[in-house]
């Protein structure tokens, strides 16, 4: 306890004493220096006002500005405030209101619009990614239109890196409707993509090509193409399985994917697997399906698939049978199977091409919801078996709903359905959809309706436009053909189209149905009957309760509305609807009546109804309703100016007439060689006339001219009007091909004579190497100069005529001058029909034959002379001879000819002697030897054979394995790897032997134990008063391995005898001498004896309890 007093005793003094040092420096803080630098200094040039950078011993590192640059930002020194995304957020909320911006205060946008730019950059990505740049935009494009740049020159504003909004940053359709910023990875298109939390952002950095599917496997990939191109190697594609989905755009524009064209089942460019494809931009092409699949461009295999397309483009793909661009899964096992959905909010497919379903194809259902882009310049080739679809093909219970702003135009099918072809299922048409410009082979100009597994099909069409579409068959618009097949027409609009039946629709089985309750049927035009609507089949009902029907026209019957007179088609009528101003060549003609036929109210008629009726006949009065209660005349008028609708006794609406019945005569006459007729030749107006031309022979039937009357001849058939009428038959007189064969394999020339025509007038006789021409012959009969094309072929069905020149072989000589030689075999003539001839050399005693000379040679020196086959003209051929060579063989030439016995390894060559001339002897006794060309022993590496530490070395030959040699090696020792303590060394033999000049040698080892551990005694210390000794290590002379550690000797501690330790000489700190007395302090020195008084007892007090502490 009482130590414990001594020692706060203590700390007090030591505090007092420290008090006049912290008086001193109480106030003394210096603020630190700030640098004002504008610029960065280097160290070439220091800002001496600045008082930083202009201190002594200052570098460029100590000024703000360096640091800035350095590292890249433009931005204050250390001490400036942090740029924050707020702050530039409030910046860009500076600015003024586009509709604001203009010459005066332009200047002033600028430097604001400046002042972001400044900040942004030094915001991180994260920040720049929240900022609102709508205003921003606003006022850039607006400075735009002041300057007069393009708005192409205005690119939107980018991070510091690659961002956007995942639809490209311009696309607002469908379910996205705005806008939120992501940042995208670069990927050069061939590495691999890294996920995180199964998600990946990518835009591709430049042009690449696909050597493997890039498939997305579970994941959501958003890809942005940058506007660069990715390219399949042949085989490679997207794939998206598996709960997958896959976001594509384009911020750029530009952008590609190009498909495969190898080994491709379905989908050449992007594979979807129960998975999604969202489309905002770039474009899919060049995909081309080699299998049993289809889609050119995407396949959807599985009924969850999805494919949403706000922008971009699918062309120039090619889907082979189904689907150009796109391909629902179709299964044969399962063919009422529906699902997928493909949904269009923008975008444009377009120019792809397959069998059937130029655009789309599905015989599995699924839904096509289509509410804007465009569907255009599709083609389905395939023309029969049902086939079409321009744009969509669809069975198998599937919907097809077509509205908003969506266009499906300038597509077209070899056979049906010139924009679409649907079996089973439905069809919605509504809003300000089009479906216009499209054609058919044969039927359904725009649309044809099917059946499919028994099933209907339904189209509902509630507003939107069918218009400019043709079918060169039937149905302009729309071809009801299956029966069962409804449509119902609501609203919209069905203008312009063509065909030759059935300019807008056509009723084909029964029963189909058009059911009509408003909407629109104008301006169609059909080339045979209906204008408007054709009804064919017994059972197929046109019903009409409201809309309009009118300006349509045919050029034949029914310029409204045709019934077929074969069948039983059934117009049912009620409520308000009009049939009006429909015209057939030009007068008035809205539902045309076959004799018999009548139309049916079905229900009552409202105020304001109006329908044109035309009966076939025309002898009033004729009924052409059934019987009604309600008189319903005045909703009913007639075509023909001469009648008049009457309500009668029997309930039933007739067209009747007072005027009493006229007729008129119809005088037929001809042009050219022929007869003509008209049926009947006399009859009253309205009445349907029949002409008949016959043509004589050698002539045509050209067409009929109206010489007198106002009539339209349309199938060799007309509508008598009010007063004569005369018509021309006009003949033309038909042309012939003869062909005159010149019958050497060539192209026969050709002449188009009359019928009448001489066949060899103006001809030359042909003329053919190696024949001599005869005559021409028409099959087996000889050809006269004075033969006309008639007396011929005296038919004139037969349209061309071929007559064959016939020859005579011309024979050729070949004479021979063999001066004294002899040649069997040699042929003295030959024809143009010969085989090639091979002369026969010549043979003369005591001379070589040295050459042929003569017809189509050069020189003398020919030794082999062939007539090729069709050669033509005599020849003549000389023989040429030298005396001839006696051989002497006494050359020893070393040649490859010459070689008798090949040398060996021990033996030289033998070769044949030769002649001077070249010529080598085979007389095994005219030989010699090639000295010196001996090859010598090859004896490669010997097989070496230790015994003990004695060895020998076995040597084959290569070229002779009978060849050897055993020699007995030189050996010697030495040592390789001394021995350690306690690791063994090596003793390495040697065996050394020379072969014919060459050294080769082999080695053996054996071990030298080891020699053990020769240990000393180290790092030994005695203690001493204060320190530790210590025993000492024991360690190896030879290897310093410490084999055996020592210990710790303590230390001995002090021994003090009057004030000192007597071992070291230590003094001994609590040693107290006695004091002498103390002589008395000066008054003056008071304080500063005080001061040094505490200081003393402070320090002794301090000392005297470290040494009480150092003793216990």
């Amino acid at each position: 306890m009482k130590k414990r007093l001594l020692s706060i005793l203590l700390m007090c003094c030591m505090v007092l004493t420290l008090l006049p040092t912290t008086a001193f420096a109480e106030g003394g803080t210096e603020e630190p220096l700030v640098c004002t630098c504008e610029t960065a200094c280097t160290a070439e040039s220091m800002n001496a006002s600045c008082t930083v950078c202009g201190a002594d011993g200052a570098l460029p590192e100590n000024c703000g500005k360096y640091a800035a640059e350095k590292s890249g930002q433009t931005g204050a020194p250390d001490n400036a405030p942090v740029i924050t995304a707020a702050d530039v957020q409030a910046l860009i909320d500076a600015l003024p209101e586009a509709e604001t911006i203009s010459e005066d205060n332009a200047a002033d946008v600028e430097a604001q619009l400046e002042a972001i730019d400044e900040a942004k950059v030094q915001l991180s990505d994260e920040d720049f990614a929240v900022l609102d740049f709508t205003r921003y935009d606003a006022a850039v494009a607006a400075l735009m239109a002041l300057s007069g740049e393009p708005d192409t020159a205005f690119a939107p504003q980018t991070a510091n890196d690659h961002t956007h909004c995942y639809c490209g940053g311009s696309i607002t359709a469908g379910d996205h409707a705005s806008h939120s910023d992501v940042t995208y990875t670069a990927w050069d298109g061939t590495s691999s993509i890294t996920y995180t939390n199964n998600t990946a952002y990518v835009y591709l950095t430049e042009n690449a090509t696909l050597s493997g599917h890039l498939t997305v496997d579970g994941k959501t990939l958003y890809l942005c193409l940058n506007g660069k191109t990715l390219a399949s190697n042949g085989t490679a594609r997207i794939q998206v399985k598996n709960g997958g989905r896959l976001v594509l755009c384009d911020c750029v524009g530009g952008g590609t994917f190009k498909g495969a064209t190898q080994s491709v089942w379905g989908g050449a460019c992007i594979y979807l697997y129960a998975s999604t494809l969202d489309m905002f931009g770039g474009k899919l092409t060049g995909g081309k399906v080699t299998g049993k699949g289809g889609g050119g461009a995407i396949a959807l295999d599985d009924q969850q698939c999805i494919f949403n397309m706000y922008g971009g483009e699918i062309s120039g793909n090619n889907g082979k049978n189904y689907g150009g661009a796109i391909f629902r899964k179709f299964n044969a096992n399962m063919p009422n199977t529906t699902g997928g959905t493909f949904n269009m909010y923008g975008g444009t497919i377009k120019n792809n091409t397959a069998k059937n379903g130029g655009a789309f194809f599905s015989t599995t259902g699924g839904t096509i919801n289509m509410t804007g882009g465009t569907i255009s310049g599709n083609t389905a080739t395939m023309n029969s078996n049902d086939a079409g679809g321009g744009a969509i093909y669809m069975r198998g219970n599937g919907k097809i709903n077509i509205s908003g702003s969506a266009q499906i135009t300038g597509n077209s099918s070899s056979l049906d359905g010139g924009a679409i072809l649907m079996g089973w299922g439905e069809i919605n048409i509504s809003g300000s959809a089009k479906i216009n410009s499209n054609t058919a082979s044969r039927w359904g100009g725009a649309i044809c309706l099917r059946q499919d597994s028994n099933q209907s099909t339904m189209l509902y069409m509630r507003g939107g436009e069918i218009s400019d579409n043709r079918a060169n068959s039937e149905g302009g618009a729309v071809h009801v053909f299956d029966k069962d097949c409804q449509f119902f027409l609501y609203d919209g609009k069905i203008t312009g189209n063509t065909s030759g039946d059935g300019g807008a629709i056509y009723l084909n089985q029964e029963p189909s149905w058009l059911i009509m309750q408003g909407g629109e049927i104008s301006g169609n035009t059909a080339t045979g009957n209906g204008g408007g609507v054709y009804i064919y089949r017994t059972g197929s009902v046109c019903q009409l309760y409201g809309g309009k029907i009118e300006n349509n026209k045919a050029s034949g019957k029914g310029g409204g509305i045709y019934i077929n007179p074969s069948n039983s088609g059934q117009l049912r009528v009620g409520n308000e609807p009009l049939v009006q101003n429909n015209t057939v060549s030009g007068k008035a003609n809205n539902v045309y009546l076959p004799s018999g036929k009548t139309l049916t109210i079905e229900i009552g008629m409202s105020e304001g109804a109006s329908i044109g009726v035309t009966t076939a006949n025309i002898r009033y009065p004729v009924a052409f309703s059934n019987s009604y209660k309600k008189d319903y005349a005045n909703s009913f008028f007639a075509d023909d100016a001469n009648a008049r609708v009457e309500y009668k006794d029997d309930q039933r609406l007739y067209l009747v007439s007072d005027a009493p019945l006229v007729t008129y005569d119809v005088t037929v006459e001809t042009e050219g060689g022929g007869t003509a007729s008209a049926s009947p030749e006399t009859a009253a107006a309205g009445t349907e006339i029949t002409l008949t031309a016959v043509p004589a022979p050698g002539y045509a039937f050209g067409h009929w001219e109206v010489v007198k009357g106002d009539v339209t001849i349309t199938d060799n058939r007309f509508l008598m009007p009010a007063g004569a009428v005369t018509v021309k038959a006009v003949f033309t007189a038909k042309t012939f091909a003869v062909y005159y064969d010149p019958g050497d394999g060539s192209t026969p020339q050709s002449r188009s004579l009359g019928w009448n025509d001489y066949v060899l007038a103006g001809v030359s006789d042909p003329t053919r190497p190696g024949y001599t021409f005869l005559n021409w012959m028409y099959g087996s009969r000889p050809v006269a100069d004075n033969d006309t094309y008639s007396g011929l072929v005296q038919s004139d069905a037969v349209a061309s005529a071929t007559l064959t020149a016939a020859w005579q072989l011309i024979p050729y000589t070949i004479t021979y001058d063999l001066d004294g030689g002899t040649a069997d075999g040699n042929p003295t003539g030959y024809s143009v029909e010969s085989a090639a001839i091979t002369l026969v050399n010549p043979t003369r005693e005591g001379y070589d034959f040295t050459g042929w000379s003569g017809t189509g040679l050069t020189g003398a020196d020919n030794l082999t002379v062939v007539i090729p086959a069709g050669s033509t003209g005599d020849r003549s051929y000389t023989a040429h001879w030298a005396k001839q060579h006696v051989h002497v063989f006494d050359q020893q030439m070393i040649l490859p000819q010459a070689l008798k016995t090949p040398a060996d390894c021990t033996h030289d060559a033998v070769y044949y002697l030769s002649c001077v001339c070249g010529l080598v002897s085979t007389d095994d006794n005219q030989v010699f030897t090639a000295v010196g060309t001996a090859l010598g022993h090859d004896w490669g590496q010997p097989r070496w054979q230790w015994v003990g530490f004695a060895a020998q070395a076995v040597f084959a030959c290569s070229r002779d394995a009978g060849h050897v040699e055993t020699l007995t090696a030189d050996v010697a020792s030495e040592v390789t790897t001394a021995p350690g303590c306690v690791t063994d060394g090596v003793r390495t033999y040697t065996a050394t032997v020379t072969l014919e000049g060459r050294t080769y040698t082999d080695t053996k080892t054996e071990s030298i134990p080891a020699a053990g551990h020769d240990t000393e005694l180290k790092n030994a210390r005695a203690a001493t008063c204060t320190e530790d000794g210590y025993t000492g290590d024991e360690v190896c002379r030879t290897c310093g391995e410490t084999i055996r550690q020592g210990t710790v000797i303590p230390a001995t501690g002090h021994d003090f005898q009057d004030g000192k330790c007597v071992n070291c000489g230590t003094a001994d700190p609590n040693y107290r001498p006695a004091k002498p007395e103390n002589p008395g302090v000066k008054t003056g020195d008071a304080v500063v004896l005080l001061y040094a008084g505490l200081m003393l007892l402070t320090l002794t007090g301090s000392a005297w309890v470290l040494g009480r502490k150092r003793t216990r």
